[in-house]
């Protein structure tokens, strides 16, 4: 698995991808079907509400790695993904 920060794509550690929530893929804003897309995905986060907290997880978590991806780049330093952001 990739990560893709604005500030480059980095490989996900088996040890951090094996803790993040399972998520569809965010629907597609250029696909022919977005709308279909959308109204899926909205069903998927209003079928359990533990699927609204997956994904709001894996959302904080992606936030973080981007926040310390773009810091690690500005200060020169190497990044590593880790699983900051899911507690």
């Amino acid at each position: 698995m990739i990560l893709t920060t604005s500030a480059g794509d980095y490989p996900i550690p088996p040890e951090v991808a094996q803790k993040l929530p399972t998520v569809p893929p965010l629907p597609d804003q250029g696909a022919s079907d977005y709308r279909q897309q959308v109204r899926d995905f909205e069903h998927w986060l209003d079928a359990e509400p533990s699927h609204t907290i997956d994904f709001e997880r894996l959302r904080r978590w992606h936030t973080v790695q981007e926040e310390r991806a773009v810091s690690a780049r500005t200060e020169g330093r190497p990044f590593v993904v880790t699983d900051d952001g899911l507690e």
